[in-house]
């Protein structure tokens, strides 16, 4: 039995020790509990398709709070990375070294798609606080 499943159980338990279930609620519970099928980590998941980006800026100064809410479409970025990774080429080595002037080692040649793939499968829910916490940027792939 896996950490999941036996925090379900105890919870079913819990709730039938606090009377807020029945014994048949609790019954169907845990064979539902015990029939579902477990999430294989393993199995290919579906790719993200968007990248949400929110902007909330709370109220202050009498003015309003505001929030900016914005959907790209993952395709676009993709696009973007395989542009961006064409400048080298036409730039050459004048690029990095603008880059480099600018504290930033970055070499968009050496950009792998699939690595972009993976970050923004694993990326979550990423939380940015800006202006010391007077508004919030987050950013998450759906």
């Amino acid at each position: 039995m896996t950490t999941i499943e036996t925090s379900d159980t105890k919870r079913v338990l819990e709730l039938l020790t606090q009377g807020r279930i029945t014994v048949d609620e609790a019954e169907q519970l845990l064979g539902a509990l015990r029939d579902a099928p477990a999430a294989d980590p393993a199995a290919p998941q579906t790719p993200p398709r968007w990248m949400r980006v929110t902007i909330d800026k709370a109220a202050r100064d009498g003015r309003p709070a505001r929030t900016v809410n914005i959907r790209v479409p993952l395709s676009l970025a993709r696009s973007g990375v395989r542009l961006g990774a064409m400048f080298p080429f036409v730039f050459g080595p004048r690029l990095k070294e603008e880059f480099r002037k600018q504290g930033v080692d970055f070499d968009l040649s050496k950009i792998d798609l699939s690595d972009i793939e993976a970050a923004a499968r694993d990326l979550g829910e990423t939380t940015i606080d800006v202006d010391d916490g007077k508004a919030q940027i987050r950013v998450r792939c759906e």
